[in-house]
């Protein structure tokens, strides 16, 4: 008996890339909210932490949590009435130097490059707070491209963060910067 060829099912192919759907929606959200691009200084900030915080848990998985907590804290510390930047620039050092105690330094180098990458892609991200808006919104794009080229090695060597994470980010990263990029020079 002769079997009849079955056709690809699309809904199990779109589910298997769920990663890179919900970096599409992000970056789509993100990019209609308008703005001159410096808005996006804390999805530079946070993506750098959430690596550097999984780096030095030594738990990938845990990148999930940690961006769901920060989903969560960012609109309650924009509700407070002290500035979010302090506190934030506060744990990124201290989780700095946690990963430095811990010898962060001396694990895998992918690994170990997150302390410096949560200090410029950080860096980046609160510079631009306080530049003009074009060219702060530039740096946010800059950051965010740059941030998604890490993305991709992490992807790749499956190691720092989940490969969910390092999808996702890699399309909210990269698609979110070049959007910054087309709305910074189109203004």
């Amino acid at each position: 008996m002769i079997e009849k060829p079955t056709l690809p099912r699309p809904l199990p192919s779109v589910v298997h890339r769920w990663p890179t759907l919900l970096g599409l929606v992000f970056a789509a959200v993100s990019l209609a909210g308008g703005g001159d691009g410096r808005g996006s200084a804390f999805v530079v900030f946070a993506a750098a932490f959430i690596y550097l915080a999984a780096a030095v848990l030594d738990r990938p998985g845990s990148a999930w949590v940690l961006f769901a907590v920060s989903l969560v804290a960012w609109p309650v510390l924009n509700l407070l009435p002290a500035e979010p930047w302090p506190g934030l620039v506060g744990g990124a050092v201290t989780l700095i130097l946690l990963g430095l105690a811990g010898g962060l330094p001396r694990k895998p180098a992918l690994i170990a490059l997150q302390v410096p990458a949560m200090a410029v892609f950080g860096g980046a991200a609160v510079l631009a707070l306080s530049l003009p808006a074009q060219a702060g919104g530039l740096l946010v794009a800059a950051a965010l491209i740059g941030h998604a080229a890490q993305d991709l090695l992490v992807l790749r060597a499956r190691q720092v963060v989940a490969v969910s994470m390092a999808e996702f980010c890699l399309v909210l990263d990269l698609v979110l910067g070049l959007g910054l990029v087309v709305l910074a020079l189109w203004a």
